[in-house]
Order: C-alpha cells, then structure tokens, then sequence
C-alpha cells in the first residue's frame, strides 16, 4: 500500500455530534428548542424540522424548512476526530503513506466539517464528491481517478477506509481500491446492509489497525 484514503463522517469523526451540533445551532439561531430537537433527532433523523413544528402546533410551509436547512449546512460545526484518527493518521505519515479523503454529502456541510476539525493539517488531498458533482458520490471512481493522477500511485495500491456498506466497500469493484470498515458503536450506518453483499477487505476494530494492515 502506497495511500490510505479516509471517509469522513463517523470514519474520522463522530456524525451523530455534527448532527446536535447542527440542532443546537438552528435552536440559537430561531430561539427555539434544542432538546426537543434533540429528541425527535434521536427518535428518528428523518425530518427532523418538519415534526419539530408539528410537535409545537406551528403551521409551516416548505420555505420555512429550507431556511432551517441552510442554517444546519452552513453551521459551523463543534466536532473532534476520533481519538483512534490523529494518531493513527500520524503513525501512517511516519510510514511515507500518502493520506487523503473522499467524502460525500452536501458541499457546504462537509466543506464545514473539514475546516471544523482541521483536516488541511493531516492530508494532502482533500475530495469532497458534491463540489466534482453529484455523479461523483460514491460509489463513483471520480475522486479516487483524481488521487491516482495526484498522487501517482495505482488504484490497487490505494485502502480506502470507510463505515457505510451501501457505498464504501463497492469501490473495490467499480475503483478498484482495497477497502477497509471502521464500525462506531453510535455510527450512524452500522446496520446497513452491504450494497450487492460485496464486502471490505479488512475489518477494524481500531484505526491503528491500518498501521499494521498497510505494511
């Protein structure tokens, strides 16, 4: 292995804290209720908005929920990796490995989050799929054709480490990249079921795992 490419969210950082983050944010800005959102949030994080008006009786049109939308993406975010991540991040960096992410989700948020935890300081490239377009999300090879040309290694000799079975671990057959899954015990896709059953390469019960794994 030549380059260890990371996910972003509940990979390198826990996504459920984002999310309360981004709750408490819209409750300062509207005045509103953090806990009740909180709540629903941890009921369901399926329309979240929508049932906070209708649990207080207020009458709302789709404007009304964009607005509270933008305010959840374009918060600046209160997070912090792993502690499994910087340290396992540094270790790899001793090893000459070269390090990037290829992250989806909304531009805005995830431009965010990665300027929330700093991650210009730990890697080299930095792919966020939404601002290539959305054709690039994974389990689209855009971001990591992209890698092999910057960092001038072969798919093959690329791990990408990721959380969500849906997406993450189909790369081995449309990128060609060898996988790896961190399961979080709060992680926001544990129970996903894998998309067309093709799993990772290696499992971890730790990140540090990939200081080992890479060689």
């Amino acid at each position: 292995m030549k380059a260890v490419i990371f996910d972003l969210d509940d990979t390198l950082y826990p996504e459920k804290s984002y999310c309360l983050s981004g709750y408490r944010a819209v409750a300062d800005h509207i005045g509103g209720d953090y806990e009740l959102l909180k709540e629903l949030f941890i009921e369901s994080p399926k329309m979240v908005f929508n049932r906070y008006f209708e649990r207080l009786g207020i009458n709302y049109e789709k404007e009304d929920i964009l607005k509270l939308i933008g305010i959840y993406r374009g918060h600046k975010p209160e997070i912090e990796f792993f502690p499994d991540a910087v340290a396992t991040i540094k270790a790899l960096k001793e090893k000459g490995m070269r390090l990037g992410i290829v992250s989806d989700g909304f531009a805005e948020a995830q431009r965010q989050k990665v300027k929330a935890l700093g991650c210009d300081k730990y890697f080299e490239k930095i792919i966020l799929t939404d601002e290539i377009g959305r054709d690039a999300w994974k389990p689209s090879a855009k971001g990591f054709e992209l890698l092999e040309k910057e960092f001038g290694v072969r798919a093959d000799e690329m791990i990408y480490v990721g959380d969500n079975p849906s997406k993450d671990f189909y790369l081995k057959i449309t990128a060609g990249v060898k996988t790896a899954r961190i399961t979080r015990e709060d992680g926001v896709y544990r129970d996903t079921p894998y998309f067309e059953d093709v799993h990772e390469d290696y499992s971890l019960e730790s990140l540090t795992d990939l200081v080992e794994i890479t060689g």
